[in-house]
């Protein structure tokens, strides 16, 4: 076959994609078997562990969803009125406090305050 040949060409094409990807492949497969396990867990569980500190105010169950659940609400509320104590009231006394029913009925929709409050009662007091 001549270099101007279209087949040529197309079989030419076709070797250095095939190339490419076994390269990719290999890439892939090495920098994978690299990464620690903390790296392969559930990316709500690692934000959750680098971010949430443990308060000695909360005696009940220790779950990090539902902490992590009732932390993400407080800091909603903090994002919506920007205020410096709302975070710290709402999380004040393990969620048990006005600073999170008032965030609660203001983020969430009614049908959720029962869940968020057995959430508070489980994890608190």
């Amino acid at each position: 076959m001549k270099p101007g040949n279209t087949s040529f060409n197309m079989v030419s094409f076709r070797m250095v994609w095939a190339a490419m990807m076994a390269t990719l492949l290999v890439a892939g497969a090495s920098s994978a078997g690299t990464r620690s396990s903390e790296d392969l867990s559930a990316p709500e569980d690692r934000s959750l562990s680098k971010r949430l500190v443990f308060d000695p105010s909360c005696a009940g169950v220790y779950d990090r969803v539902l902490l992590g659940k009732l932390n993400r609400l407080c800091d909603d509320c903090y994002n919506v009125f920007r205020e410096p104590n709302v975070a710290t009231e709402c999380r004040s006394n393990c969620f048990y406090n006005l600073a999170f029913v008032q965030c609660l009925e203001y983020l969430m929709p009614p049908s959720l305050h029962e869940e968020y409050q057995a959430n508070v009662q489980m994890v608190g007091k």
